[in-house]
């Protein structure tokens, strides 16, 4: 684990939402170096112990930080507070890529974002392997901190070689990112665990851009690497083109998810995406 200092953004809840990744992520590499059985849920998504944990153990400390924010988790749905309702919703993935989490391959991430009105103010995303950060708010940059460096601000790179690279998913590559690559003839592929990481990859300039047509994606999977993307100059929509949603009840993302580094490529992306869809 990380000590985390002299964080680079002003957001006033930045230092909690830190303190509290942080303390997911403790849990969760606890259960990673032991035995844990999978469970599956109803829609066949696995689940394991560390997801169940994480996710309580945000929800605790969410609550004794912001006792009257919402907060919407992929393990417990909306948890509305008892006490007067704030304009505030905290959107959480207490570990987004689960089946790496399985396959005990590090690809796995903590996401936790706050939306105010609706609006995506605060993210970060955490791979605890690595004792990787990254952290962005509203105008203030998308940064990453590591074991091995300080505080290092992202940024897309906006050109690009007719060479473009892919970012995958591990266990469910999408067929039509597959086909929409070799139509704007990238043959340079990276896989990566979660929508987190992948877009992350793009921040990095490890990759161009990440197409996803499920229609099972939810506000918990974009939330925070929505917000880490877009600081870093990226841009993200569904397969439509469509901005998401962040209203409390409004979770279910059905049109897909598009992740470019430049308005020009997502453009073609998006064209070709309605044709073939």
């Amino acid at each position: 684990m990380i000590s985390i200092k002299n964080i680079p953004i002003s957001h006033p809840d930045a230092p909690s939402l830190v303190g509290v990744v942080l303390s997911a992520a403790k849990i969760i590499l606890q259960i990673y170096s032991e035995n844990f059985t999978t469970e599956y849920k109803e829609d066949r998504e696995p689940v394991t112990i560390a997801d169940k944990k994480s996710d309580e153990q945000i929800i605790k400390e969410l609550q004794q930080y912001f006792p009257s924010d919402k907060i919407l988790t992929e393990e417990h749905g909306l948890v509305i507070p008892s006490i007067k309702e704030s304009n505030r919703l905290w959107i959480v993935d207490p570990i987004d890529g689960t089946k790496e989490f399985i396959n005990r391959t590090g690809e796995f991430s903590v996401q936790i974002a706050l939306a105010i009105n609706e609006s995506l103010s605060l993210g970060a995303v955490y791979q605890p392997t690595s004792s990787t950060l990254y952290l962005a708010s509203e105008n203030e940059g998308c940064w990453q901190y590591s074991s091995e460096s300080d505080w290092k601000r992202l940024y897309v790179s906006k050109s690009f070689t007719p060479n473009l690279t892919l970012a995958i998913s591990k266990n469910h590559p999408c067929s039509l990112g597959q086909r929409i690559h070799k139509l704007l003839g990238g043959t340079s592929k990276i896989s990566r665990g979660g929508v987190g990481l992948k877009l992350m990859a793009i921040a990095k300039n490890e990759a161009n851009y990440y197409i996803n047509n499920s229609n099972k994606t939810k506000a918990w999977d974009s939330a925070a690497p929505e917000i880490l993307f877009k600081e870093a100059g990226g841009i993200i929509t569904d397969l439509k083109g469509n901005s998401f949603s962040y209203a409390p009840k409004d979770y279910r993302h059905k049109n897909g998810l598009v992740a470019s580094c430049s308005n020009e490529l997502h453009e073609k992306v998006l064209k070709l995406a309605q044709v073939y869809s």
